[in-house]
């Protein structure tokens, strides 16, 4: 009995077998070279590092470093001990070429900094200056020692106390990371999920989930992927770019 092939279940076939082959729909491709992404900060920084991990978990040739401490920030730590912290991660790779590393903090920072013997209050004109200048320090000293710095600003919450001290952060941290070689990532209006205000819910991977956590601060696992997603694109253009550098030093010149 002759068997007749129809056109579309070929076809079907071909798609198919292409969809065996290909990563899922806004799944990173895996760079080449190694690649070390390190996130750095505090207890929201900790969310954002599972969310990259999970991006990138099959990636034999991604690292993804946790260098993140709960209820710390820039007020408690100065800027030489965060960056001792990333020192002591060193690596046998060229850093300046292979790390990656993504920033966020002061959600903890509601409160004095030290200046020698003196306390000065938050949000003080001293305050506000000593705080951009650690943001400064600290950005500043990771590109030098990164290919790129990337550094979130805080996100709406939903406690009306915390959402002003907040913004008040978020607007220093922006002036002085843009004056230091880094690149912010203003994440307040993004995470009000097109509601234009605080908002519980909102629309990831096509369907509506709970992106916040009951706190009304964190996020839950859903809502990490939705703010590092954020990011994701600018990340594998970084890879791309380190890939074709590599490919480049490869090519013996005539």
């Amino acid at each position: 009995m002759i068997r007749l092939f129809r056109p579309g279940f070929l076809f079907g076939l071909v798609l198919a077998a292409a969809a065996a082959g290909a990563q899922e729909v806004g799944e990173p491709a895996c760079p080449k070279e190694p690649v070390r992404f390190v996130v750095l900060g505090d207890s929201l920084a900790d969310g954002l590092w599972g969310a990259i991990f999970r991006s990138y978990a099959r990636c034999k040739s991604v690292e993804t470093l946790r260098l993140t401490e709960v209820s710390d920030g820039l007020a408690k730590t100065s800027a030489e001990g965060w960056l001792a912290r990333y020192a002591t991660a060193a690596t046998d790779l060229d850093t300046r070429q292979s790390d990656v590393v993504i920033v966020q903090m002061g959600a903890n920072d509601i409160t004095t900094i030290r200046e020698g013997r003196v306390r000065e209050s938050f949000a003080s004109d001293t305050w506000n200056t000593l705080y951009e200048g650690r943001v400064a320090q600290l950005t500043r000293g990771l590109s030098e020692q990164a290919a790129q710095v990337f550094w979130f600003g805080l996100p709406i919450v939903g406690k009306s106390r915390l959402e002003d001290p907040y913004r008040t952060i978020s607007t220093l941290q922006k002036t002085a990371v843009a004056k230091s070689g880094g690149t912010f990532v203003d994440i307040h209006q993004l995470t009000t999920f097109g509601t234009g205000e605080y908002a519980q819910n909102g629309t990831h991977g096509g369907r509506l989930q709970q992106l916040r956590a009951s706190d009304k601060v964190h996020f839950t696992k859903a809502g990490y992927d939705f703010v590092a997603a954020e990011i994701l694109d600018d990340l594998a253009r970084i890879t791309q770019n380190m890939d074709r550098r590599a490919a480049l030093q490869d090519v013996q010149l005539q």
